[in-house]
């Protein structure tokens, strides 16, 4: 240890020395939520055991008045308070049993939007809502005190800058037990968005502007100023953004906009060492060019060497229109995959259009030529000439924390193929994905997964490896080797399935830090049609590290239908989408 730790860790020993030793003091009879409120606002609770005894004495005469002070916020207006304050040679100690008694309740809500905002949506719904203040709750100020901040904020990002509230009280009859409460605000005339002004050398001005979606004029809102920021910092071509927004008062009422962009760097390498269960040791090397010219096209190459799968691909991506909104993209690439009783070495060369829907939903229309070299259980070697069209449409955030406790991603496609357009085979495949992340408490959450894949076709055995469907492994059914369940041939080897239908239910639950461990049932396998359905089952436990990298994930899996005395370590890295 050097000299600098050495001396950091005596300043916490003595630190935690010096420390007063503090007094004990219960309060009984409350809530957990109460009882946080009331500790804040006794000033007793944070005397030390040296603490004068006349000063200890004077704290302790005004309790009772900062307890009703603190029960009144929550309606309690006529509590009974029995205490006791004891002192012995090391420290003193003080009861407080208390009796909330009735509590007040709301009897006439009175909230109202007067001027342009009376007819804004978001308002509209906040009125709509009035968590904590309908009639015949309990009062609750805090509540009060939330939903006027809320409503001011709301009214803000709408816009609605010279908002002002004319009357907000809430009146309390202790007597009647009953309270009543009143806000109205006044809203003013909604701001417009005011004339945009762009900032940066970074790419044409004309694609920089073609992020933004709002034109001069149209009624402000900070949602879509938020998405703005959102998508510049996405596109790649910007590494920091700041928008600035000035709302200037009448007789303008708009809000100019300001755009200040300085440039990522243009060209990143990324080299890697891991490891999968599914794949083993597996070496990575990829380029990205964001930047190839000043109309943002851009060039990748990924590529990945394992035992088991890997492969190579490049693509050239250029913007058609706004970078937020479609892209046209050229893809070549091999990729082989080598599981236990298979064999698949594949050439692709495509165009993909990717366009963007509602919210965060995109749609990608592709056409491939694939050829495919392959030799499944004891099937003849084969090859196969693909020209295979397919659309898809998919749903999922772009930027997530390493460990989201609410998120989803949901995919559905289909691609298929006919003699008639040159292909050696013809077959229609129909696809759906999802993921969904629900948080249980502060640090729990459930993580609910699902594939199902349909073929119609032709001849099943005219298919090549890559479109034939497989389960087992660490993405797949949990304790089974990778594309070891599905229908088999007379030897016993893995063939492949027309459809699939997998499953997942996990439980997380963080310990410290970036720590957390882990449940999990998985479900599903490969068949032959669904008439024919047989799932298979996996239960397990795993460890999981949020690293600077990604999540790691250390799972051992049991399978429940083969083997049931055996286990698997599945070991991978990856987000949680």
């Amino acid at each position: 240890m050097g000299l600098a730790q050495s001396g950091a860790a005596l300043a916490v020993i003595l630190a935690l020395m010096i420390t007063p030793a503090r007094a004990d003091v219960k309060f009984e009879g409350l809530s957990r939520t109460t009882e946080k409120v009331v500790r804040a606002t006794v000033a007793l609770v944070d005397e030390p055991c040296a603490a004068p005894d006349a000063r200890v004495r004077r704290l302790y005469r005004r309790a009772d008045q900062q307890i009703l002070q603190a029960l009144e916020v929550y309606g309690y207006y006529a509590p009974t308070i029995d205490k006791s304050l004891e002192r012995d040679q090391d420290c003193w100690r003080a009861r407080f049993t208390i009796n909330r008694g009735p509590r007040v309740k709301l009897r006439d809500v009175r909230i109202g939007v007067t001027g342009a905002g009376q007819s804004d949506s978001a308002l509209a719904g906040l009125l709509a809502k009035r968590d904590g203040l309908a009639p015949g709750e309990g009062l609750n100020q805090r509540a009060y005190d939330a939903y006027k901040a809320t409503l001011a904020s709301t009214a803000q990002r709408r816009g609605f800058f010279d908002g002002r509230f004319a009357a907000s009280r809430i009146d309390v009859y202790p007597a009647e037990l009953a309270a009543d409460v009143t806000i109205e605000y006044v809203s003013g005339e909604r701001y417009r968005f005011g004339a945009v002004t762009l900032d940066q050398d970074v790419v044409n001005p004309e694609l920089a502007l073609s992020y933004v979606d709002f034109r001069p004029g149209e009624p402000y809102d900070a949602e879509r100023v938020n998405e703005l920021y959102i998508d510049l910092l996405a596109g790649g071509y910007f590494q920091n953004v700041e928008l600035r927004t000035t709302p200037r008062p009448a007789p303008d009422l708009d809000v100019p906009v300001t755009i200040v962009l300085t440039a990522a760097p243009p060209r990143t390498w990324k080299t890697g060492i891991g490891y999968a269960t599914d794949t083993g040791a597996k070496f990575r090397l990829d380029y990205l060019n964001e930047r190839l010219n000043r109309k943002g096209h851009k060039l990748e190459f990924n590529s990945s060497l394992s035992q088991v799968l890997g492969g190579a691909t490049l693509s050239y991506r250029l913007p058609r229109g706004s970078p937020r909104d479609e892209w046209l993209s050229f893809e070549t690439g091999y990729k082989y995959d080598d599981p236990a009783d298979s064999r698949s070495d594949e050439f692709r060369l495509g165009v993909k259009d990717v366009k963007r829907r509602r919210g965060n939903w995109r749609e990608t229309r592709s056409l491939d030529y694939v050829r495919e070299t392959f030799q499944v259980g004891s099937e003849d070697k084969g090859t196969s000439d693909l020209v295979l069209p397919g659309i898809s449409w998919s749903d999922q955030p772009r930027l997530l924390p390493p460990r989201p406790r609410k998120a989803h991603r949901l995919s559905f496609s289909v691609s298929g193929t006919d003699e008639i357009l040159g292909s050696d085979t013809a077959f229609l495949q129909l696809e759906s994905a999802g993921k969904l992340i629900l948080p249980l408490w502060t640090t729990a959450r459930l993580l609910v997964r699902g594939d199902v894949g349909w073929t119609i076709k032709d001849e099943f055995k005219d298919l090549p490896f890559s479109v034939r469907y497989f389960a087992g492994g660490d993405g797949s059914v949990r304790g089974y080797d990778y594309k070891t369940l599905g229908p088999t041939d007379d030897t016993g080897s893995v063939t492949g399935g027309a459809d699939t239908l997998v499953g997942s239910v996990e439980f997380d639950q963080k310990v410290v830090g970036n720590w957390s461990v882990a449940a999990f049932v998985d479900m599903g396998n490969a068949f032959d049609s669904f008439k024919s359905m047989s799932l298979k089952t996996g239960v397990g436990a795993g460890i999981r590290w949020f690293s600077p990298l990604g999540p790691i994930r250390f799972d051992v899996g049991v399978p429940l239908d083969d083997a049931p005395d055996s286990f698997r370590i599945h070991i991978t890295l990856g987000p949680d989408l």
